[in-house]
């Protein structure tokens, strides 16, 4: 299971790559797959997805470090695939939140705080199955900047 968060209203810089798949040669599939990567790195705005494992660690952190611009039903659907919106404001002040937090440092001692609080967790215990990395943190700034408000599905 995966959530999928979409721009409510990104800025496209380019066209959507488009392919019929019933009928494209496997060499058409291929060059429709990489103009696809292209589009999606030039349009971050418009789409960005993490596996269930990797989002809610993110969307935790967000929740922590934006408490006083989400609403409890921002916070609590925010974990599951439903629908919920985050309005263009909210998301532009999420954005400003996230990157001064990567400039100063704070997500990188969270996410080294929490390792070592896994790291002490029994084997199997599920919460070591939870990831979290600056680097999603800074994949999903980049989206949040550019999609106009988003909505997790």
């Amino acid at each position: 299971m995966g959530m999928d968060i979409f721009g409510i209203n990104p800025e496209i810089k380019s066209q959507r790559p488009e392919i019929d798949w019933e009928t494209a040669t496997e060499e058409q599939k291929d060059k429709y797959l990489e103009a696809s990567a292209e589009w999606d790195a030039e349009n971050p705005g418009y789409y960005f997805r993490n596996n269930v494992w990797h989002w809610r660690p993110l969307w935790e952190y967000i929740c922590f470090v934006c408490s006083e611009i989400l609403t409890e039903e921002d916070i609590t659907s925010g974990h599951y695939n439903d629908g919920h919106k985050i309005n263009k404001e909210k998301a532009e002040t999420i954005a400003h939140r996230l990157e001064g937090l990567l400039i100063d440092g704070a997500v990188q001692r969270y996410a080294d705080e929490r390792q070592k609080r896994l790291d002490q967790l029994p084997e199997d215990d599920w919460d070591r199955s939870y990831p979290f990395s600056v680097e999603n943190v800074e994949h999903f700034l980049a989206f949040v900047r550019e999609s106009g408000g988003f909505k997790i599905s």
